[in-house]
Formats: structure tokens, sequence, C-alpha cells
């Protein structure tokens, strides 16, 4: 394909998937240099209100989520009636892809990816989200065997056996894997889910799909009424354990199946550990006396290309006899006239109704509305869900779209906001504020409520967060303001200290805000006693942290010391205190030697440090380590050497551990 910039960020490379709503690509955001995946909606759906409003939704839903078995949303974006959404790329491939190649899996292999899809289920749901459509097609994984769930929000589609009727009774999820509540136009609710993750997990163990049929109308009829092979006749390696983990899972009755995603997961962590276990029996199952008839009609645009294969050819003889039966059947089910006609909404004719837009109502405002137009009160659903657009109790959308023409019998689902759904508030302590923005992002807030307050510190890093408004741990609105405390260091400027008393010195360090660090006390010649002639590893003038530790060297006048010569270190121009920062000047072993002062200059490389090293070889000794300090700026020291008349001394100068500068010194 011809590649194109889509948002002047997102280039286009190739098409990776797609569906009947719309096409993904594989692209490169330009901006952070980083492969995703987009999903853009297909243009014949671009003037359709009731789809855009579906893949915004989509979008919304897949934000409002952050957990690693969920294909993260980094944008979304419209350009030219064009809308998108930027994904994750996951290098991989689809479960489907999977289980064609490889099924039946291996039983330790189905628990681990079906516990993965568990944990990112439980993780929607916490969030008040229901996927509807869990399938193996939306279930990625990576090459490390690690599960991307995908398409969430996805409440209506129009390919493969995803079951959708705009003039009737609406329902959604692929024909194979939904629930009989689906297939019913019931409401649903996580226990929908669970239901479909069992038939996810049943095709992986067997390699076969437990209902399938002709058309999408048997396979869901299927769901509603028949009961399926159970695994372990088609698999005999399959543990009793597991079994009954599918069995549960797939109870036709909601009621049966388990209460929740985590109880799933906790059975599969379970399961090999104790695998001969009695066999599940359900305690719930359908009275055939309350199930009504989904809605049906020729109106399915594709069917999968296995039962396309084995779909035989039917005369209208045969579709009369379908649907009279099943017309039959359901008027001595008791379901009366309304299913009847519901049932066969393609063949008669039913009364068209202006449908008026009740967004922005109150939920009480917009049912009465609705009535008012001529729809009855079960026809209307409501769906509770968070929004950040909408207070709490005002409708926010609605299905169908308003001020449009629909049939009588149409289901309605108005969206009421639950306004802005609560989290708990991250620790962003100690991260950079673009970081922490970023994480909180993650977490459900808007960028547009994040503000940075700055603070002086001495003990936190220079645009790092100190604190957080509101702290950790606090149930937050997603819509709420949040004000991050950012430290921006307190810097001072090191005085000078050389030539101060050691009283003085410390006194100007306190008034700098800075800290003594090491004191190292020397013999040194001409130099008053007690005073400080060299520090480490700062020198005069530059900027450091506050709080910065400074390093002390000392002079012990020898005159004042003649008497503890012999046999002390301090005799011998030793140090009294020893370590890696350097020894500052001794005094000569030889009463003779005279001082020799060197000045050394070193240039930092631009934005780098430069870690210097000074080493003398005087009377005193050799490989005299006097400087090793990292400097960022132009810096220059004064050493001084002792020689005797005559003797040859040198002073060394390495750069970054390479020998820079060599000065010889005679004496």
């Amino acid at each position: 394909m011809n590649t194109r910039i889509l948002g002047g960020r997102y280039q286009l490379q190739e098409v990776i998937g797609g569906g009947g709503m719309a096409i993904v690509y594989r692209a490169v955001d330009t901006l952070l240099d980083r492969v995703v995946a987009i999903k853009m909606l297909r243009s014949q759906f671009v003037e359709d209100e009731e789809f855009v409003a579906r893949f915004r939704q989509e979008a919304q839903n897949a934000a409002r989520l952050s957990h690693p078995n969920i294909v993260n949303v980094y944008d979304v974006g419209v350009v030219d009636k064009e809308y998108y959404i930027v994904m994750e790329y996951v290098d991989g491939q689809t479960l489907k892809d999977v289980i064609v190649e490889r099924a039946p899996l291996p039983v330790d292999e189905a628990i681990q990816l079906s516990a993965q899809i568990c944990a990112a289920l439980s993780h929607a749901h916490e969030q008040h989200i229901i996927h509807r459509d869990v399938k193996p097609h939306n279930i990625l994984v990576n090459k490390f065997g690690v599960v991307k769930v995908t398409d969430f929000g996805i409440a209506r589609a129009v390919t493969g056996n995803t079951i959708t009727d705009r003039q009737a009774t609406s329902v959604l999820g692929s024909v194979h894997y939904f629930s009989p509540e689906q297939a019913r136009g019931a409401q649903t609710d996580a226990k929908s889910d669970i239901y479909s993750l069992g038939v996810v997990m049943y095709e992986m163990l067997t390699g076969s799909l437990p209902f399938s049929g002709p058309s999408p109308v048997s396979v869901a009829l299927k769901h509603l009424r028949e009961q399926f092979v159970e695994p372990r006749e088609l698999n005999k390696a399959i543990p009793q354990s597991v079994e009954n983990i599918i069995l549960r899972c797939m109870v036709k009755a909601p009621e049966g199946r388990y209460d929740n995603m985590a109880a799933v997961k906790a059975d599969l962590e379970d399961a090999l550990k104790h695998p001969n276990v009695p066999k599940f029996q359900p305690t719930f199952d359908y009275d055939d006396k309350t199930i009504a008839v989904p809605v049906v009609g020729e109106g399915f645009s594709d069917v999968s290309p296995e039962l396309r294969a084995a779909r035989p050819k039917r005369s209208w003889r045969k579709v009369a006899m379908y649907i009279g039966i099943v017309v039959a059947a359901a008027a001595a089910l008791g379901v009366g006239g309304y299913a009847a006609i519901v049932l066969v909404t393609n063949l008669v004719k039913v009364q068209n109704l202006n449908l008026p837009s009740v967004v922005g109502k109150p939920a009480g405002t917009a049912m009465k509305s609705l009535e008012a137009a001529g729809f009855h009160a079960n026809q209307i659903q409501e769906d509770y869900e968070p929004n950040t657009s909408k207070p709490k109790g005002i409708v926010y959308d609605q299905s169908p779209t308003g001020n449009t023409q629909v049939k009588q019998t149409r289901q309605i689902t108005l969206y009421i906001s639950k306004g802005a759904p609560q989290v708990s508030m991250p620790d962003v302590t100690g991260q950079p504020y673009d970081q922490a923005k970023q994480s909180l992002v993650t977490a459900g807030f808007s960028a547009k409520n994040i503000t940075e307050k700055v603070e002086q510190s001495s003990t936190v890093p220079s645009g790092q967060v100190i604190s957080s408004d509101p702290a950790e741990g606090q149930q937050v609105s997603t819509d709420g303001k949040i004000v991050l405390t950012v430290s921006q260091q307190e810097n001072t400027t090191v005085p000078n200290l050389l030539g101060l008393s050691y009283a003085d010195a410390v006194q100007a360090l306190k008034n700098a805000n800075l800290q003594v660090g090491q004191v190292t006390h020397n013999q040194v010649t001409n130099i008053p006693d007690g005073q400080v002639y060299y520090i480490y590893p700062y020198v005069e003038g530059q900027t450091v942290p506050a709080g910065s530790s400074v390093n002390l060297y000392v002079a012990d006048n020898p005159q004042s010391s003649s008497d503890n010569s012999s046999g002390s270190d301090n005799a011998t121009g030793g140090n009294s205190s020893s370590g890696d920062n350097g020894t500052g000047n001794t005094t000569s072993t030889s009463g003779s030697a005279q001082p020799h002062q060197v000045s050394i200059t070193v240039q930092a490389n631009k934005g780098s440090s430069t870690q210097v090293k000074v080493v003398i070889d005087d009377a005193n000794g050799q490989n005299q380590v006097v400087v090793d300090q990292s400097v960022h700026k132009t810096t220059t020291w004064q050493e001084t050497l002792y020689l005797d008349p005559g003797q040859q001394g040198d002073v060394k100068v390495y750069e970054n551990g390479k020998l820079m500068n060599d000065y010889p010194v005679k004496g």
C-alpha cells in the first residue's frame, strides 16, 4: 500500500486486520518512533452517527483500562471524517490463529492463557466495562505467550457471525461465542463474558465449537435450547477439574455460572493441583417456559467460511415451515403475539415511529418522552455507566440515534451517566513530572486537570514529584483536579574556604547551606597551623546542590607537632585519615625540601562531566593523589610540591582515566 501520514504523525504501513466496522493498520508513530496499531472506522460508516458513537465509546472504554493483559490505547482522533484509535502493536497471533494451527492445545497452556484472559476481563468488570464480544479473534498472544485482550466496547458489528438487526431488537456478540441472554436480546453483564470465556476454553481444548449450524440463527437457537457435547468426550486428556470449569462457565442460566472472573481464575490456578474431582452438576438452568425467542431474519450479512461451505440450499417451503414451527412454539409457550410479531419482523410490516432525541435529559424525563412517542417501557433498557462529560443521572447517549424513524418494536437503550468514575490515586512521588502525569492519564485522569506546583527542596532531585494532592490511595473522581508538587532543587555557591581557620570554614559552610564532610589533618610547611589549605570535591565559586558535603584539608604546623614526630604517621607526612578522595599535600621528609607551586587547569567537555585525577611525585613520596573529582566546567587547582635542591618532581593530570598533561618540576 502507499504509505501516508495520518494526523501529521502516524505513518500507515500495511493492513494487518479488520472486521465489518473497522480496518486495522500497522503504523509508525513518527513523534515517538514506535510501532503502533491504528484502528480506522470504515468509510461507509463515517456518516452513521450510531456507528461513530460506538467507535468513540470503544476508545473511551479501552482508555479507562490499564492492565498488562489488555491492549493499551495511546491516542484517538479524527481527520477529514476518518475516525481512528491508536493502540499498542502486539507482535504475535490471534488466539484463533493459534487454535487453527495447534488445537487441541495442551491443558497447561490452555489454563495459562485462560487465566490471563480472566485477569484482563476481571479488571474490565471492576471498571464496569463488559466486553460482550469475547472470542479468540479478539484475543492476541504475543511471541512470549502473553495475552492481550482487545476490542472493548464494540456493541455492534456487521461481519463474520456477529448478529445485528438495525430494524428490530439488537442482538450483540459473535454467534458462536455469545451467551444465551445475548441470543435472546436480553441485558448482558459480567456473566455473559464468563459464558463466552467458557466457549473459548472449549475450543482451545477440543479444537471444536460447542455449537455450529448452517446459519447464525440456528447457532443462536442452539445456545438457547441445546446441550453441547461435553469436552472430555472429545479430548480424554482434559482433567475433570478443567472440564468442570468449562461446564460451570457455560450454564445457560446466568445464576448457575461463576459469580465473577476472579472465581474462574482461582479455579483455573487450582485445577491441576486437584485434577480428580466429582463432575460438576448445574443447579440452575433455563425453564423452557421463560425463554423468549430471539429476533431472526435473513439479514445476517456473513457466515463463517466453515459454515458457508457446509450450508445446504434451502427452499422457501422449508423456510416457511421453519418459521411456522417457531411461531407456533412461541405461542404455545405463552410468549404471546408480541414475540411472534418480533420473530417475523422481516415478513410482517411493523409501524414506524419517530424516535425523539433524549440525550441531555434526566433519565426519568427521557423515559416519559419515549413513552409519549409510542414506545413501551419494557422496550427501553437503561445502561448506567460512568461518564465524565455528563452529570449523574443524565442521558449521555442513546441507541438508536434520536430524531430517526424506527420500528415500533425496536429495543431502545439509554446510556445514563453515573458521574465520573472513582479510582484510587496512584503513588507518583519520586517520578519525574512528565512520567507522573502520564501515569495518572493511564489511570484514567484527564491531562488537562493535572497541574504542577513548584517547591524548593534540598532532598528531592529537581523535576521529581514531592507529593500529590489528593494523596496516594484516596478515591478520586477521574474528572477531579490533581496538583503535583514538583521539586526545584535549591542550589548554593561554594564559599572561599582556603586560608580560613577550621572553625571559620565550618561556619562559612553552614552560612552557605552546605555540610562539613570528611576532615583530614596533614603536616604542611609554610601554612599556619589549623588553616584550611585544600577542599574536595568542589572548588570555590562552584554552584552545587544545597546540603552537599565539602571535605576539608587542615594544616598541622610542624613546630607545634615536633614533640610528637617520632613514631607517628603525621611525622612522615601521612594522613591521619584516609579515603579515596585524595590526600592533600604533606610536609617533606627532608628538612631542606622547598615548596614549588604548580597551577593546573582542566577544561570540561561541553554537556558532560570530566573525571579529573591529579597525582604528584615529590620529596614526600610517589603517586600521591591530591585531586580526584568530577568537574562540569573549567576548573583550576594550585598544588604544592616539596623538593630537595636538584631533585626532580612531577605532576600528572588524568582526564577520564587518560593521561592528558605531565608537568616536570625541578628542585
